[in-house]
């Protein structure tokens, strides 16, 4: 009499057990394939973002090495947008996205999963091409002879030092695209003038980063605003890390609960 209730509960429980392993399989594809998109979407015309930056750079070299002197601040210059770019593309990328995500079965909770590994999938990629650009170009000017000025924005002159530099370019590349995709979302959320709030909020992980790495002009002037020593080299990259994990959050409470709009009011622009 006991065994017919018994089996039926085991019954029950591989059910409900399949459908959880199922439900989390979608998730894992859906996360992967959010992952994927951001990371290929953005390298796609990164390839041009590169070939760009690197060309104006040589054009600056070969000018200013005419004119009689190379300032290799001014040649490295292009090559520092690399996170205005990257800000860039995580704004334009969502917009494109969500409602084709959620309309083919994806989640808001895999789509914020997916924005943030592809963004860091990203931010580290292009944070290595960073690194590697920035001592390739000081060698060279090393090897032409030409006086390089010291600075924490300029190009480290010492290879054992790429590893650093790969960190904080990662960091910044980072840091820059999740605040990007929070700005995104937020306009996306609330329209243009409530919106504004989340581009109010996203400054608070691109402070941070700025405040606790020191290695930019604008974070450099805001630590002299506010009297904010330099920190060490730990405490700097642990500051970057906590500025990840802010934009991290800050991603995943814009996209909660947020209204799919019509594809078609997202392709004319209508955000309102």
């Amino acid at each position: 009499m006991t065994s017919q209730p018994a089996a039926s509960t085991a019954r029950t429980d591989e059910t409900t057990a399949a459908r959880r392993a199922s439900v989390t399989a979608a998730h894992r594809r859906s996360v992967r394939q959010t992952a994927e998109f951001a990371f290929w979407a953005t390298w796609y015309i990164g390839v041009w973002f590169w070939g760009i930056t690197i060309l104006i750079g040589g054009l600056t070299w070969y000018f200013m090495q005419r004119g009689g002197g190379v300032e290799i601040g001014a040649v490295a210059g292009p090559m520092a947008s690399a996170p205005y770019f990257l800000l860039v593309m995580g704004i334009v990328l969502p917009l494109s996205m969500i409602a084709l995500h959620l309309s083919a079965g994806g989640t808001r909770r895999s789509l914020a999963h997916g924005l943030a590994w592809g963004g860091t999938a990203v931010g580290v990629t292009f944070g290595l091409a960073a690194a590697v650009a920035g001592w390739l170009m000081w060698w060279a000017a090393a090897r032409a002879g030409w006086d390089l000025p010291s600075g924490a924005d300029q190009p480290t002159s010492d290879l054992s030092e790429i590893g650093l530099a790969l960190l904080v370019q990662s960091v910044f590349c980072t840091v820059y695209f999740l605040a990007g995709v929070a700005v995104s979302i937020g306009f996306y959320r609330a329209g243009w003038w409530r919106g504004s709030l989340f581009l109010l909020t996203a400054l608070v992980p691109l402070t941070t980063a700025e405040l606790s790495l020191q290695t930019r002009w604008l974070g450099r002037m805001l630590a002299a605003q506010i009297g904010l020593p330099e920190l060490p080299v730990w405490a700097g990259l642990l500051g970057g890390l906590l500025a990840v994990g802010l934009a991290g959050l800050l991603i995943r409470q814009v996209v909660r609960n947020v209204a799919i709009r019509p594809v078609a009011s997202v392709a004319s622009g209508s955000y309102t």
